[in-house]
């Protein structure tokens, strides 16, 4: 887990996970980012998602796979900015709040 801190607080945290548990997909990984709200448009989670992506690259992963809730175009932007293409949408796979969401499946070859 990689952590962005500024002035000693804690203002985003980046990670990576297994894509899937069986042995076929071990060499792919999901990535998860989040920054704090009052610290986002700063920059913070392009910095955790490129170093991410060099963590994934250093431990020999083949693909990164990125899921984002709803119409997040912040971080669709992010992921497409570092390369990551659009492969698919699972239509109302979660829900809050009263509302059906979709999730964007985005993905990076290493």
């Amino acid at each position: 887990m990689l952590v962005a801190e500024h002035e000693k607080e804690v203002v985003g945290f980046a990670s990576l996970s297994p894509y899937k548990d069986r042995p076929a997909y071990a060499t792919s990984v999901e990535d998860s980012v989040y920054v704090r709200v009052d610290q986002r448009g700063n920059g913070v989670a392009r910095a955790l998602l490129t170093e991410l992506l060099e963590v994934a690259v250093t431990r020999g992963f083949h693909t990164v796979m990125a899921r984002i809730v709803g119409h997040h175009e912040a971080s669709i932007a992010l992921h497409r900015a570092l390369g990551f293409e659009s492969v698919g949408i699972e239509r109302e796979v979660g829900r809050k709040f009263g509302q059906w969401l979709d999730v964007m499946i985005m993905q990076r070859m290493l």
